[in-house]
């Protein structure tokens, strides 16, 4: 019998009941939730000596700047899939797989026995290229490669989608334990019609965390309160779904406004209204708070943009033009005021700001401080916040109603 990818993983973890931890290992508001404690080993998050072949740290492509930036993040999926040698493992678990390239490179290693296993939302089963996946890789997990789709109109493990987008390569490029977390599906409107970011990160610890989640997604078994972090050196990982709470809206609890603290914000969907009611908050305390987001939820609109802050409410803007292209990742940056210091954060994955998105879907979200990595972040907000369509801060009524989407979260279309 083959055996899991997590239990070939290096054996570095204990698994205890703590208090949730933020990046730097403080903690924040006591749980219950299960933490995996991993060491931390080589590889930061802009690591890119002249000993390493894979490009760490982020990419973002940009639908509208040529063929290069459009394939930014695809290119780089590609070039560690090819990069991956016989007898190593690429796992992929993924939302929505309709790209025939993708498939046609995890097919093409499979060839060359490198070991593919991939799992996939049900809602990708309409779509050739999961056909083809299932034509080249199989269906059976006692393999060394294969596919395997989650329940119709349910995750994984939680009630509602599978809404994860990674790639784990247990060697690329001569590279050991590299992750690749983004935002985007592996479709082509992810390249052609969406902003999307991808961090690829290259650490053992957070590889073997990863891949824990990722034996968990394949067993398929129902958790609506999965609830688990891993703390992997300076990063922190959070998996999902959780019954009730959010690691964003206790981690904004964590903020100071004291000295200037700027935090911004790029989300496809923002629907969850106890971010908005913080974000509100933190800018009448003197925060310079920017939003900008492709749908949001009523609540959340109200909220944001409630009569009587201080410091002029936060600012909001939707990014949709041209016939549909839109805001599509979903990271949150703080530079200023956390966990009693100044520093520079970055929380970036799958999940949009939403009550199924936290609650019900199967996510994963990397949060780690880093000013480097932040700077870098801040450098794809900036222009993206800058081509967005204001709406008045104070003004309920500005927000277009083609941009107003249901309050929980669940949508009458694809939820990206």
């Amino acid at each position: 019998m083959v055996m899991s990818v997590a239990e070939a993983a290096l054996a570095v973890s204990c698994v205890v009941a703590v208090g949730t931890v933020g990046p730097g290992g403080a903690a924040l508001a006591a749980t219950t939730e299960s933490v995996a404690v991993v060491r931390p080993v080589s590889g930061g998050p802009g690591d890119e000596g002249t000993r390493s072949a894979v490009r760490t740290g982020p990419i973002f492509n940009s639908p509208q700047a040529g063929s290069a930036r459009r394939d930014a993040i695809a290119d780089q999926v590609a070039r560690l899939i090819a990069g991956t040698p016989s007898g190593e493992t690429i796992a992929v678990a993924m939302y929505h797989f309709a790209s025939l390239d993708t498939a046609a490179q995890l097919v093409a290693a499979s060839r060359r026995k490198v070991h593919v296993q991939v799992v996939l939302d049900h809602e990708s089963t309409d779509y050739v290229a999961y056909k083809r996946l299932r034509a080249g890789l199989g269906r059976d997990r006692r393999k060394s490669s294969w596919v395997v789709v989650c329940g119709r109109g349910r995750g994984c493990i939680g009630p509602s989608f599978n809404h994860n987008k990674f790639f784990l390569f247990s060697t690329t490029l001569g590279n050991r334990d590299v992750v690749v977390q983004t935002s985007a599906n592996a479709t082509d409107g992810a390249r052609d019609t969406q902003w999307n970011d991808a961090l690829t990160i290259k650490d053992a610890a957070v590889h073997e965390g990863y891949l824990r989640y990722f034996d968990d997604l394949a067993a398929r078994h129902p958790n609506g309160d999965y609830h688990s972090t891993v703390q992997a050196g300076a990063y922190r990982i959070d998996f999902f779904p959780w019954a009730k709470g959010d690691p964003i809206s206790a981690a904004l609890d964590k903020v100071s406004c004291a000295g200037g603290t700027r935090i911004r914000l790029s989300l496809g969907h923002f629907t969850w209204a106890p971010i908005a009611q913080r974000l509100w908050k933190l800018d009448d305390a003197g925060c310079r708070v920017q939003v900008v987001f492709d749908r949001i939820g009523r609540r959340a609109a109200r909220r944001l943009t409630k009569p009587g802050g201080r410091n002029g409410n936060p600012e909001i803007r939707y990014l949709s033009e041209n016939s549909r292209v839109y805001a599509h990742s979903k990271y949150l940056l703080i530079d200023g005021g956390y966990e009693g210091t100044r520093q520079k954060v970055v929380f970036t994955g799958s999940n949009n700001y939403t009550a199924v998105g936290f609650h019900g879907h199967d996510e994963a979200m990397v949060t780690i401080a880093d000013g480097a990595l932040e700077d870098r972040y801040a450098a794809n907000f900036d222009p993206l916040f800058g081509r967005a369509h204001r709406i008045k801060a104070t003004g309920m009524a500005s927000v277009p109603a083609a941009v107003l989407e249901q309050d929980d979260g669940r949508l009458t279309g694809s939820v990206e």
